[in-house]
């Protein structure tokens, strides 16, 4: 057992040199993708979400052991980083997942890996949220099915039978209600402006007027974001601001600023308590919902197909739905969601007829 390595740094080493490496450009591309991971958790440590990025140090220190099945979305975050860190493309986002996906097989295959740690999970999870931002030119995404039953899922929520008897002002039941609240609220910013998760997240509560947040509100409120490309447009929220003025009340006095910002979407878990929420964290809750309801897998990306897809079933412009979804080009929206109802095309037929003027 002294041959087991003992932390993160060891095991790459080990692994890079291994004889059946032979490649002298496999080693370096290997060498590269796990220098990206320890790179990502060095960045993260003592202020992450998942277990192995609360420990402090250099990520190379970090024991084996200390991976958990909390730890699960870990290569998710990862690719997150190297998309939104490193602004890496897609292509090489998937280049580096594998190289470290290969080094944690190889680490389980020699039974290095803690068994707890469930690696075939961490390695779904990341390749069903890249698929979900797949696109394809023969046609326009599809849309999920059970939105209108996701936006209602978090209002709906009751409390776990663990917080069964306890007052309303109690911590722990306090810090489950924020949570609930702001997940509703979320789905719903998600749903109706269509924003990527980068964009909503990066809301904040000065992104909204006042007036934003009063009950008896008939105007849509903009806010302007930076999207793919630093192009700025407006989301645009009204049914949601009901949901969001809930969890804003709500909040209350713990409003908490973080760069002389307050963002509108945070943590309560203790760890981050009022840090803004990680796209990792956003995909839980959306893909929470999902599972909560018994519907197939929803990413936070879906979304915003979901609504592209009822502008334009609904019969918006291309133009509109252009600007609506911050596409630089209308082609870009027709490309994707111009053909999604055939039946509308079928009823211009129907409706135009060809034998009179």
């Amino acid at each position: 057992m002294e041959n087991v390595p003992i932390t993160l740094g060891v095991a790459r080493d080990r692994y890079l040199e291994r004889a059946t490496l032979k490649s002298k450009h496999t080693v370096a591309a290997y060498r590269q993708s796990i220098a990206c991971f320890l790179e990502f958790l060095d960045g993260t440590a003592g202020r992450g979400m998942l277990p192995i990025q609360s420990l402090a140090g250099p990520a190379a220190e970090f024991p084996l052991a200390a991976l958990s099945p909390g730890d699960a979305p870990v290569l998710l975050a990862f690719a997150e980083w190297l998309l939104s860190k490193r602004g890496y493309a897609p292509s090489t986002v998937r280049l580096r997942l594998a190289g470290v996906g290969r080094w944690l097989q190889y680490l389980a295959d020699y039974d290095w890996l803690p068994s707890e740690f469930p690696l075939s999970k961490a390695q779904r999870i990341v390749r069903d949220e890249l698929r979900a931002h797949q696109r394809t030119r023969t046609g326009a995404p599809e849309p999920p099915r059970g939105v209108h039953e996701l936006l209602t899922y978090y209002d709906r929520l009751q409390p776990p039978i663990r917080l069964a008897g306890l007052d309303n002002g109690d911590a722990a039941f306090r810090r489950w209600e924020l949570t609930r609240l702001r997940n509703h609220a979320l789905v719903w910013t998600l749903a109706e402006t269509g924003g990527r998760v980068s964009e909503v997240l990066s809301l904040n509560l000065d992104s909204l007027a006042p007036r934003d947040l009063r009950p008896a509100l008939t105007a849509v409120a903009r806010v302007r974001v930076t999207g793919k490309g630093n192009h700025e447009y407006d989301l645009r929220l009204h049914d949601a601001l009901p949901a969001i003025a809930a969890y804003v009340k709500a909040r209350g006095p713990e409003l908490t600023a973080e760069g002389g910002r307050v963002p509108l979407f945070v943590s309560h878990d203790p760890r981050a308590e009022g840090k803004r929420l990680s796209r990792t964290a956003a995909w839980r809750v959306v893909r929470g919902a999902a599972r909560g309801l018994g519907l197939r897998p929803i990413h936070p990306h879906d979304l915003r197909h979901w609504r592209a897809t009822q502008l334009v079933n609904a019969g918006q412009p291309l133009d509109v739905v252009q600007d609506y979804l911050g596409h630089r080009s209308v082609e870009t929206t027709r490309a994707y969601y111009a053909r999604t109802d055939p039946q509308r095309v079928d009823n211009a037929a129907m409706n135009t007829p060809v034998g009179r003027e």
